[in-house]
């Protein structure tokens, strides 16, 4: 066996133990926030397909005449705790461009409400929104 089999061979071998190890994963995380750590997140679908009607995590990207952008993030858990922040750092502004209709949302805030990090996931394991 040459080298390149056996790399190729072992490459397709990971690929495959790594599917079986994975396949059909689900997973749903709902509205978590965290006031002291000033932290939230969760899927869009697992909010959307809760059974209460309270949960919602979103982000939101604004542009203005003046050529300002701005982004925010809010959400809401099962309990009814409610947190916003907003930012106009580019960065930020572009990470909120990517949340789509299935996305993980983790975002942060300082004390302000000025936003201070988000991370979008996608991923097959995020369950989708139900109608």
């Amino acid at each position: 066996m040459t080298k390149m089999n056996a790399v190729l061979g072992c490459a397709v071998a990971a690929v495959l133990a790594g599917s079986a190890a994975w396949a059909g994963s689900r997973y749903g995380y709902p509205v978590f926030i965290d006031l002291t750590q000033k932290k939230a997140y969760g899927t869009l679908g697992a909010a959307r397909n809760s059974t209460d009607a309270t949960q919602f995590i979103s982000c939101d990207v604004h542009a203005y005449k003046d050529g300002t952008k701005e982004m925010s993030c809010s959400a809401k858990n099962t309990s009814g705790t409610y947190v916003y922040c907003t930012s106009t750092v580019a960065s930020l502004v572009d990470s909120a461009r990517g949340v789509s209709g299935d996305s993980f949302v983790f975002f942060e805030w300082d004390s302000s409400g000025a936003c201070t990090y988000l991370g979008i996931g996608h991923s097959s394991e995020y369950a989708p929104k139900q109608l």
